[in-house]
């Protein structure tokens, strides 16, 4: 089968978005499926065109950011060029560019399947609101010529305002979960990095303003009482150059009060994140905004036999109620998360489940098979 893939940032960005849909297309590919991916070319030093792990990927120039929004004039033309050889387009919301794809896409009589991610922000501010409001428009517009919309989970969809306007299109596919072999080397590197500590608290993820960083930040002088000082919250992600904004910038203050007890250890590539989670006692998502829809990072973490503590959001619950690793906290309170990370770590045996448990709920294969199915059928 012939895919077109549409995204608006694929690899080598990094997010939950991009790390989904490399996922998902290279194991299509492995399964032989031909997918080609068709992207922003978002940094001038990127390839026009390259074949990454046999997916190919084709990167429109790109004349205009607005935040984290890209506009591509070629866009139109290669979506015309390269859907013709192609059964099904499946789009990767949110993005603006979506409604090209399902129109073309209909024109030709092809399948669209979206997948979608996670809401828009509805943060304030005249360029995000006008440029989220042309996001909306063509998300609605897609939707209307979708034939089917893939939310990982129903919780989320229930809260979404996009999902709950497509009820009758919904199929509901947990993500493609993948976690690499553990190095025991890179984690004494990493060890000596962060110093001699009783507990290595865990964030996965860029340094994002929906990832309630201010709030695990201040849950330290809480946990500093109940677990005592010798503790250190390790970042792993990108911090100082996250694609449309700044925020590391924006709480370097508070950064700077609790420096003692935190590490960042930047990028890590994929296929490292295993030795990561492995390292670490607790894996936290203190995420406060409708934009986490489910933390990718709780299922890595829970196959490499680390806890999680997350807040109480839609999706973002639903990992730790499928395999009882962890526990869920009230969302924005500081207070709460320091006491739901105590408890795991004070407990962490209670948390651990083995691996082929794990393996039977985030299974990767048959995320693939539930999106053949829908691929396939007419």
């Amino acid at each position: 089968m012939k895919i077109l893939l549409g995204i608006t940032y694929y690899y080598p960005n990094i997010s939950g978005v991009t790390l989904y849909a490399k996922r998902l297309a290279e194991g299509l590919v492995k399964r032989g499926n031909r997918v080609i991916v068709l992207t922003s070319r978002h940094d001038p030093s990127l390839p026009k065109r390259e074949t990454i792990n046999g997916v190919e990927v084709i990167r429109s120039p790109v004349l205009l950011k607005i935040g984290k929004g890209v506009l591509m004039p070629f866009l139109p033309f290669q979506i015309f060029w390269f859907i013709r050889n192609c059964e099904v387009v499946n789009c990767h919301l949110p993005q603006f560019e979506s409604f090209i794809f399902a129109v073309i896409g209909k024109f030709f009589g092809k399948k669209i399947i979206l997948t979608h991610h996670t809401d828009l922000s509805g943060w304030k501010g005249f360029l995000n609101q006008l440029s989220e409001m042309a996001v909306w428009l063509g998300q609605l517009i897609a939707g209307a010529f979708a034939d089917l919309i893939v939310p990982y989970t129903k919780d989320y969809a229930d809260y979404s305002w996009y999902l709950r306007l497509f009820k009758t299109k919904l199929k509901y596919i947990l993500p493609p979960i993948l976690v690499g072999k553990i190095d025991k080397n890179l984690i004494n590197k990493w060890k000596k990095e962060i110093g001699d500590n009783k507990y290595i608290i865990g964030f996965a993820g860029r340094i994002a303003k929906q990832k309630g960083i201010p709030r695990l930040l201040q849950a330290i002088s809480f946990l500093k009482k109940q677990i005592g000082p010798n503790f250190k919250i390790v970042f792993a992600g990108p911090y100082k150059k996250v694609i449309g904004e700044n925020y590391f910038k924006e709480i370097e203050d508070l950064i700077a009060l609790y420096r003692g007890h935190l590490c960042f250890l930047g990028d890590i590539l994929e296929d490292k994140m295993a030795s990561f989670y492995s390292m670490c006692d607790v894996l936290v998502l203190p995420s406060d905004d409708r934009l986490e829809s489910f933390g990718l990072v709780q299922a890595e973490a829970m196959l490499c036999g680390c806890p999680t503590v997350a807040t109480n959001l839609p999706g973002v619950r639903i990992p730790i109620r499928l395999t009882g690793m962890g526990e869920t906290v009230s969302i924005g309170d500081s207070r709460a998360l320091a006491k739901g990370i105590s408890m795991v770590l004070k407990k962490k045996e209670k948390y651990i489940k083995p691996k082929e448990e794990i393996e039977k709920i985030f299974n990767f294969d048959k995320t693939l098979e539930e999106y053949e199915k829908i691929f396939e059928e007419n």
